[in-house]
């Protein structure tokens, strides 16, 4: 870890350390801007602020805003350009930060003001997202990852002179140390002399750098590691990174002392849960009219994978167990389907049970998700998370998350029958294989009808696609926020159809997977052809530590 105020047994004096002399940090900051004089952030110090109850959540969620839009741009974005450019408008859209070279037209209150903002929000995450590992663990990957695009984005001599005013122990190799090691320098790096003499070198302990190490892109001595100037921003990542886990770890140490505080301990446990999946409220768009129990053969090819499934093998078998029964049942409830209308549904699906049996096994349960039995509860659709991580299915079961249940060759036939082509195929295996179900799922949708998701969205005149995603209006280079609940899959396509000028949805063959064996081996369900998908890829960046890009060119 590459600790602050610090210097190694040895090493070269403050003046040789990066961006020249401290006392020029001093020169370039401006008094108005008070504890603000860069737009970037070690967050070092908590803020010394009051907040009302109302700031304190705003701020927060605005952040977790920009933090998700951060994971989806690297999981689905294809280049660093286009990373940039997502995060960028998700940041400009809730967590505005303007650099030092627009304090002239915006003014130093502006500036003021965007950075406690920023200063704010980060300290409130740190304490909603201190509780457990996993938790830390997003946090400080989300949280790295915008500081070095934040870091990127900055200007040559800001970048400096703020890594200058942290006096990080990372100081420059002296003239005379590089010549002694040359040969090796060069060798490593397979550099001309010229080019060796042109290069700057920061001497680090190694296990700062394993990655570097791993992939022999630094010279090692006696436990030294050489790093070039151009890998100077992994040393960045790496300290930054550093820094917030162990600020992490102590927060969740202190955090049990604020259990009695009944303001603050809920609105940190729903801030916190807000990682896993953010509230979403059915809208039953495109239903002028209620949904009858007849329409949804109809309307199935609009459904998300997992309720087409369920879909399937209702008609398949006639019967759903109990927790896939919820699963559908609800999602319908979601998308408009009143209680007569549900009740004659799951009648005529249950066809091999007679009217008595139904009655006296099964339309209780149709009444009590509507709130009409039992502790009349109004229940709400199951989002994504849940379906992925409550009540896991068993062999015969057909419930849960395709992309997580599925075998590789179900999913690989569920493509083929969506009519993905290969390459955004590849993209939604990898995605699957890597645990990122939701985001395959987007892919999916992407693939499939995200052409027609943007004309809708320029129909209405909208800029993203109403969900915190980042449009691109006509020009088919925007990313769709990542899907997190079915009822938003159906209310999206509902308005793709429309956009895309279908009468009638087009239809999609689905695939309904059977009792689960070790192969998963699903079976079709006679259905139709899917549109014409649209392709992507997956961006491929890996560096020191945390999976961001460290190009400053």
């Amino acid at each position: 870890m590459l600790k602050q105020g610090q210097r190694s047994t040895g090493g070269p004096a403050a003046s040789t350390s990066v961006g020249g002399a401290l006392n020029e940090v001093a020169r370039h900051s401006d008094a108005r801007l008070g504890p603000y004089p860069f737009s970037l952030n070690f967050y070092l110090t908590p803020p010394p602020y009051e907040l009302t109850l109302i700031e304190f959540e705003t701020f927060a969620l605005d952040r977790l805003q920009v933090l998700k839009s951060v994971e989806t741009a690297f999981l689905r974005a294809k280049n660093v350009d286009a990373v940039d450019k997502f995060i960028l408008a998700s940041q400009e859209k809730h967590l505005q930060l303007s650099r030092n070279i627009r304090l002239n037209g915006l003014g130093p209150e502006r500036l003021y003001s965007e950075r406690r903002k920023d200063h704010i929000s980060h300290f409130i995450l740190r304490l909603a997202y201190c509780r457990t590992p996993d938790l830390r663990k997003w946090l400080a990957k989300q949280e790295t990852a915008l500081f070095m695009f934040r870091f990127r984005q900055e200007e040559q001599a800001e970048r400096q002179r703020f890594v200058a005013s942290l006096r990080l122990d990372m100081p420059l190799v002296t003239e005379k140390e590089r010549a002694q090691l040359a040969t090796q320098l060069r060798y490593t790096h397979g550099f001309s002399q010229d080019q060796l003499n042109a290069t700057s070198f920061y001497r680090v302990p190694f296990e700062s750098v394993l990655r570097l190490v791993a992939r022999q892109k630094v010279f090692v001595k006696d436990g030294w590691a050489y790093v070039p100037e151009k890998d100077q921003p992994v040393l960045i990542a790496n300290a930054f990174r550093s820094h917030l886990l162990a600020a992490l770890e102590a927060t969740a140490k202190a955090v049990p002392r604020m259990d009695e505080d009944d303001r603050l301990v809920p609105v940190l446990t729903s801030i916190s849960k807000q990682y896993l999946s953010a509230a979403y409220a059915p809208s039953g768009q495109g239903q002028k009219d209620k949904v009858r129990h007849d329409d949804v053969d109809g309307l199935a090819s609009l459904f998300p994978p997992c309720m087409q499934n369920l879909h399937a093998v209702l008609k398949r078998d006639g019967h759903l167990k109990h927790v896939a029964r919820l699963q559908l049942g609800l999602f319908l409830k979601g998308i408009g389907m009143p209680v007569d209308e549900a009740l004659m549904f799951w009648r005529n699906a249950f066809k091999k049970m007679t009217d008595d049996q139904f009655q006296k096994g099964y339309a209780y349960n149709v009444k009590y998700n509507y709130g009409l039995e039992g502790k009349r509860t109004n229940y709400t659709p199951y989002s994504c998370i849940k379906i992925i991580t409550a009540n896991q299915p068993g062999p015969t079961d057909s419930h849960g998350c395709p992309f997580k249940e599925f075998s590789k060759n179900d999913l690989k036939l569920m493509m083929r029958r969506y009519g993905v082509a290969e390459g955004a195929a590849n993209d939604i295996g990898k995605l699957t294989k890597d645990g990122h179900y939701q985001v395959a799922c987007t892919r999916l949708y992407e693939a499939t009808r995200g052409q027609a998701h943007r004309l809708a969205n320029v129909a209405v005149g909208k800029g993203d696609d109403g969900r915190g995603g980042i449009g691109g209006g006509a020009g088919g280079d925007s990313l769709i926020q990542t899907i997190e609940h079915p009822n938003q899959w159906y209310d999206m396509s509902v308005a793709a159809s429309a956009a895309a000028g279908q009468s009638k949805p087009a239809a999609l063959t689905t695939t309904a997977a059977g009792p689960r064996s070790g192969a998963g081996a699903g079976r079709p369900a006679p259905q139709g052809q899917a549109p014409t998908p649209l392709d992507g890829d997956v961006p491929g960046v890996d560096e020191e530590l945390v999976d961001v890009p460290m190009d400053l060119s």
